[in-house]
């Protein structure tokens, strides 16, 4: 089977080649030579931020066998049988021990889930509609993004264990890409919800301290 890797050297476009040997990768930049590639290709995964990969999917309505990455779901259900949707759980550094990958089933076109698990013998395919992801997705990205984003950390010469786990959650965003990062928190529909709630508590401390 010919695989197609778009964006083939970024986080997760170097990871898949890793995982699926023989693959071929072309860059986001060379958007000029991927034409050519999609003619080749029987199976070709977006490996880039949100808006190139809906680009390209708009740019090449024809092509049946795109596979989405993306960490938000709902833009994504436009493309409702029309494209594979999924969101590999791993990056590069923890894909040969985590072994999820999320399947969306209300995106993806029937029948395709057993093309993904043939695709990843070895890993486990775990189904769900995009509104159950970007459910999930509130705990397990959106609050430590959030988090991490306005957590800043200053070097001290003794240490404890808070906050040498606030060190670890401040890294957070200097692991991720970006752009990628943003777009999580600013299209999935829980995200003003949790920032809400922050506020609130913020307000709480902030009276705490008026009170003394």
């Amino acid at each position: 089977m010919k695989i197609l890797i778009i964006g083939s050297q970024g986080r997760l476009g170097k990871t898949l080649m890793e995982i699926l040997p023989g693959s071929t990768g072309i860059d986001i930049a060379d958007e000029d030579k991927l034409s050519e590639e999609l003619k080749k290709a029987e199976i070709a995964f977006l490996a880039v931020p949100l808006k190139a990969a809906m680009d390209i999917i708009n740019t090449y309505p024809d092509y049946r066998t795109f596979i989405e990455l993306t960490s938000v779901k709902s833009p994504m259900r436009q493309f409702s049988n029309k494209v594979i949707s999924l969101h590999p759980m791993f990056g590069p550094l923890s894909y040969k021990t985590n072994k999820d990958i999320l399947f969306i089933s209300d995106i993806s076109p029937k029948n395709t889930f057993e093309l993904i698990s043939e695709l990843f013998k070895k890993y486990n395919i775990i189904s769900m509609t995009s509104f159950e992801h970007d459910k999930l997705m509130e705990e397990l990205l959106i609050k430590p993004y959030i988090l991490s984003y306005i957590s800043d950390t200053v070097e001290t010469n003794i240490e404890t264990t808070s906050h040498k786990k606030l060190c670890e959650l401040s890294a957070i965003k200097y692991s991720e890409n970006p752009e990628i990062m943003f777009d999580t928190i600013k299209f999935n529909n829980n995200s003003l919800s949790i920032i809400e709630n922050i506020e609130e508590k913020l307000k709480y401390l902030k009276k705490l301290i008026g009170d003394r």
